[in-house]
């Protein structure tokens, strides 16, 4: 799995002249000014990417949401027939494995 680069909006400001600006980085290399070329420094930064575990935690709820709901609209688009056969299918199942076990 490859890892996701950090992603920040920095806002940067000439150490020399008047300059400033704003730009999505990645990494802490070291930005020069595009007017005069002399160091810049950086006032203010916001993080674009959460944290993995707030992601993980978001999608984790997103999947339960859509587990509760799919089931029953599946169940609704199904021919009574087809329910019916799956109904069957998974009986068939169940004392497969009670005989087994």
């Amino acid at each position: 799995m490859r890892a996701v680069a950090q992603r920040r909006l920095v806002h940067r400001a000439c150490a020399v002249c008047e300059w400033q600006g704003m730009a999505v980085e990645t990494g802490n290399r070291a930005r020069e000014c595009p007017w005069c070329h002399a160091p810049t420094r950086i006032f203010n930064e916001e993080w674009l990417v959460p944290d993995p575990a707030a992601v993980k935690a978001q999608a984790a709820e997103f999947g339960r949401q859509g587990g509760l709901v799919g089931g029953r609209i599946r169940a609704q688009r199904l021919s009574a027939k087809r329910r019916a056969e799956i109904a069957r299918q998974a009986a068939q199942a169940r004392w497969r494995r009670n005989r087994k076990g």
